[in-house]
């Protein structure tokens, strides 16, 4: 039984557990991974980074989500399998990219639910889980409430620190290689203006670093669009 008093740890959860017994691949830098495009299957990303996007009708990439590190998904398809209900409706046409080399385990979501039955503890895994993602879609809510792009670029940087931060003597390594054009994927913004923004947060020595950005100063650059 879980004790709420003590940290979550998902990395020894039953359901991390219960994916590293499933197919398992290793893929190099950019490939389209045709396999995560299954809705029948639940993946676990235990190294490197993947890039979830669509691509828009003028023929451009936009990044939706980014994936690293012990990051459990899709969860949609898991509910709709669990309580016979879709969470989402909209079209669900998308393509996942490896940002770097991955690793990746998969099981069927038709194994997972027969394996609720006898592991009922996995409900708690899954919450966590669906928590997880659905703080990535309330900081995407919140970057495009935000009014100029410098403000968006630094909240976005700050986010991404939170989510794949390195305490480093320099500050805090963002451990997942961002390009200029994957920012300006992930925020809908021209490179042009991500270049521009970056550099801005540069001449004020706030970040540092080229795909491997560090946050210098994470108060500071949290003062920016707050």
């Amino acid at each position: 039984m879980y004790s709420t008093s003590m940290a979550y740890d998902p990395v020894n959860s039953p359901l991390y557990a219960f994916l590293l017994k499933g197919d398992h691949y290793k893929l190099p830098k950019g490939q389209v991974v045709h396999a995560l495009e299954d809705r029948t299957q639940l993946n676990l990303i235990t190294n490197g980074f993947i890039k979830r996007y669509r691509i828009t009708n003028e023929g451009d990439k936009s990044i939706q989500l980014i994936y690293g590190p012990h990051d459990i998904f899709p969860m949609t398809p898991v509910y709709q399998a669990i309580y016979e209900t879709k969470v989402y409706r909209g079209p669900e046409t998308y393509y996942y990219e490896s940002m770097t080399e991955i690793e990746v385990y998969s099981q069927s979501i038709e194994a997972l639910k027969e394996k609720l039955k006898e592991a009922p503890e996995l409900y708690h895994d899954l919450l966590y889980a669906a928590g997880t993602r659905l703080n990535s879609y309330i900081m995407r809510m919140e970057d495009m409430s935000l009014r100029t792009s410098l403000w968006r670029v630094a909240y976005t940087l700050s986010s991404l620190a939170d989510q794949f931060g390195q305490a480093t003597s320099g500050g805090t390594l963002i451990t997942l290689p961002l390009t200029h054009q994957d920012l300006a994927a992930l925020l809908d913004l021209s490179r042009e203006t991500i270049s521009r923004e970056v550099n801005k947060l540069k001449e004020r020595s706030l970040i540092s670093g080229g795909k491997n950005i560090i946050i210098v100063d994470p108060q500071k650059l949290r003062d920016i669009y707050r």
